[in-house]
């Protein structure tokens, strides 16, 4: 890990693509069942003037689909766009080694301040590495993340 106040060596505009690719997922995830059906895959579609029948929705999700249950999980997902090969693994690492000091202060939240606090415990990264991690996963532009969002993207990584 680096040291504080140093730099982390990590690729920003990787864990960008890779949080875009979760809040697309979540968008297709009409039900925040944590997995996409083929009705769901189909309606986006619709939704983006994508005509598609059942069959040609069962098809798509099919070819991403690993374990063969008719449903497609955010980590399929991120498998079938190679997002393992984007070399986060460490900071996925970093930020499962904040979680605990950022869920003790029992916030909903998570910003750049509350981030370099938590990571401050274990010396890990700079105010400003902190500050780019949170606008890499915030979606919304408000320069925080919820805890539970934090969560799912450390486990992901």
């Amino acid at each position: 890990m680096a040291a504080p106040g140093r730099p982390l060596t990590v690729d920003f505009e990787a864990l960008s693509y890779i949080s875009s690719l979760v809040e697309a997922f979540q968008a297709f995830d009409s039900d925040n069942d944590g997995l996409v059906t083929a009705p769901e895959l189909r309606g986006l579609l619709a939704s983006l003037g994508l005509d598609k029948s059942e069959a040609e929705a069962r098809d798509m999700l099919a070819r991403a689909d690993a374990d063969r249950d008719g449903r497609l999980s955010v980590e399929e997902l991120l498998d079938v766009m190679n997002a393992g090969e984007l070399g986060l693994g460490a900071l996925g690492d970093l930020l499962q080694s904040a979680l605990p000091a950022l869920e003790a202060a029992g916030g909903a939240l998570v910003g750049a301040d509350e981030l370099a606090r938590a990571l401050g415990v274990v010396g890990a990264a700079s105010a400003e590495d902190c500050a780019a991690i949170v606008e890499c996963l915030d979606g919304d532009g408000d320069g925080a993340i919820t805890i539970e969002e934090f969560r799912l993207m450390a486990d992901l990584l």
